[in-house]
């Protein structure tokens, strides 16, 4: 049949609703891809896409902006050599990424790009407290110089040129973090539209902070791919009358790895110390040849790559790298104690931090936060990886949970499942035994009266002597209904109705009158008077049509409830 204009025209409208209504729907949402996937959208695992409102990215996506500037006003500062604004821009840059994680983990987005590019601008804002913190060490050690050289302290020259080649390591590496860091971000802000065009120009920036504060001795540029060359022209700054060889075995590690430093000092010092960049990592001494090997644990040591150099007074070894991998970790909340105090319960609660493989994690920050993300503290784990925090609460049920996210450790952030707490006073354990006491007490008192004598083996069992009692009449049935008690009912119309009932319900033989309405009762009763009938109807009607009751309709009920009474009773 073919369709009218009519129908047609209807079909064209419902089409039109439903889009409408699939567009409203939609409205307000914005899909991120997870991390790991392409931007493609036939790439794209629809399974880890995350979902965020209007709103909610409106709070996202300015973070996202103000890190990129924030990143850029610190670096500036560091180029006009004025590091106390560049530590107030570096500041506002770190709580600005707090706030971003924070959001993340209330909108459920710790497995998207959103949380990597959270997770990228911490290692950035990491490379800038490097920056800023060498930069200013090294002016320091350029003025020691001058005066240990008027002074002629040539081991403290030695010590001062060690420790500049150290962190000469550390800033050619911080500037290669820094920009795989910002080339992350760079194309995550694409994808969403951000304009990047500071943090781009930040990478220069920062190669020209890093040159001008190794006096040029260490030259970061970038070639026309965009790939960072750092050039050493720092020429020899160690003792030449002394040498250390360095290996490094294996070259590739995750937390809790053993690693082996090796190698052979000649005219140096016994003692050697190690170094990871500039931190201090061990102390080795040297055997008879000059061979020295020490055997070190991966521990709190941040995710890539990390310049390890041994130095024994102004000789220093030439930097092996190895690259630190990152692993999963797992935080639990194990159990919760709780000591009572005047107003407050002290509540302890204790956890693990583990990795994937079991190894306990040592040293590691892990906070606890309540259910609505209100943070309770921070215990730090023991050499067993076992944690606690304490907080004085009140009495009431919560739920908490642990998180690890400190980025100084090779690991994957983690957080426990809600661990649900209820926190009484220890005294209402005490009421409530007392009274379960007594409830015992009572049932065996009632069990021991109320139990029958028994016979004596061989013997009759004894005789009960006492004169049963007589059933009651139906009369008596009715007048113990009514008069067994003073009804206090305030409702006039109920108490009539339910003195009435009573009386109605002990001649229908009804036992759970209560449960019955008006209706119900009226049908149980067999052959109803009329009075019965009436009765009933009144009531009905004026308890349930919400109307006010006027004497006269009151008057009546109580006449018919009289006759329907005395009528039984003369039965």
């Amino acid at each position: 049949m073919k369709p009218t204009p009519a129908a047609a025209v209807a079909l064209l409208a419902v089409i039109a609703a439903v889009l409408l209504i699939v567009l409203l729907a939609g409205s307000g949402t914005l899909l991120y891809s997870a991390e790991g996937n392409t931007n493609t959208s036939d790439h794209a695992d629809p399974s880890t896409i995350a979902v965020m409102t209007t709103e909610e990215a409106e709070t996202i996506l300015p973070l996202m902006v103000d890190i990129i500037g924030l990143s850029y006003d610190a670096i500036y500062q560091l180029y006009l050599n004025d590091p106390e604004y560049a530590a107030r821009y570096l500041a506002a840059y770190q709580n600005t990424v707090s706030r971003l994680g924070t959001n993340v983990g209330k909108i459920k987005l710790t497995q998207t790009d959103i949380n990597q590019y959270r997770k990228e601008s911490s290692a950035l804002g990491t490379s800038i407290q490097i920056v800023q913190e060498d930069s200013v060490r090294l002016d320091v050690i350029e003025d020691l110089k001058q005066q240990y050289a008027s002074e002629g302290n040539t081991a403290g020259l030695y010590q001062l040129a060690a420790e500049s080649t150290l962190i000469n390591n550390e800033l050619a590496l911080t500037a290669q973090n820094y920009a795989g860091s910002a080339e992350i971000m760079l194309q995550i802000a694409a994808y969403y539209g951000l304009d990047a065009t500071q943090l781009q120009a930040s990478i220069p920036l920062l190669n020209q902070v890093i040159t001008a504060a190794t006096s040029g001795k260490i030259t970061v540029t970038t070639d026309a791919e965009g790939n960072i060359i750092i050039t050493d022209t720092s020429g020899t700054t160690t003792d030449t009358s002394g040498s250390i060889t360095l290996s490094v075995d294996p070259g590739i590690a995750s937390y809790g790895d053993t690693i082996t430093v090796s190698g052979i000092a000649r005219n140096t010092r016994p003692s050697l110390d190690i170094y990871w960049d500039t931190t201090h990592w061990g102390t080795v001494s040297t055997d008879t040849t000059g061979g020295y090997a020490k055997r070190l644990t991966v521990g709190q040591i941040s995710e890539g790559i990390h310049a390890v150099t041994v130095q024994s007074g102004g000789i220093t070894s030439k930097p092996v790298y190895i690259t630190i991998l990152s692993k999963p970790s797992v935080v639990t909340i194990l159990k919760a104690d709780q000591t009572a105090g005047e107003v407050h319960r002290l509540l302890t609660l204790y956890g693990s931090l583990r990795t994937e493989d079991d190894i306990p994690v040592v040293g590691a920050p892990v906070t606890v936060y309540s259910e609505d993300h209100i943070n309770i503290g921070t215990g730090i784990t023991n050499t067993n990886g076992i944690w606690n925090v304490s907080a004085e609460l009140i009495d009431g049920g919560y739920a908490f949970y642990a998180v690890f996210d400190d980025a100084s450790f090779p690991l994957d952030e983690s957080m426990s499942d809600l661990y649900p707490v209820m926190i009484l006073d220890p005294t209402i354990y005490y009421i409530l035994l007392v009274v379960a006491g007594g409830v015992f007490l009572v049932l065996i008192i009632r069990f021991v009266r109320n139990r029958k004598p028994k016979a004596v083996p061989g013997e009759a069992p004894p005789l009960i002597l006492g004169n049963k009692p007589a059933a009651p009449s139906t009369v008596e049935k009715i007048r113990t209904r009514i008069f067994k008690k003073e009804d206090t009912d305030p409702d006039r119309l109920r108490r009539i109705y339910k003195k009435t009932a009573a009386v109605l319900a002990a001649v229908a033989k009804i036992e759970n009158v209560a449960v019955f309405t008006p209706r119900e009762l009226l049908a149980a009763i067999p052959s109803p008077a009329e009075k019965i009938q009436e009765f009933i109807t009144t009531y009905e009607y004026l308890h349930y049509a919400n109307v006010s009751a006027g004497p006269d309709q009151i008057q009546r009920l109580e006449i018919l409830s009289k006759q329907i009474i005395e009528g039984y009773y003369e039965k």
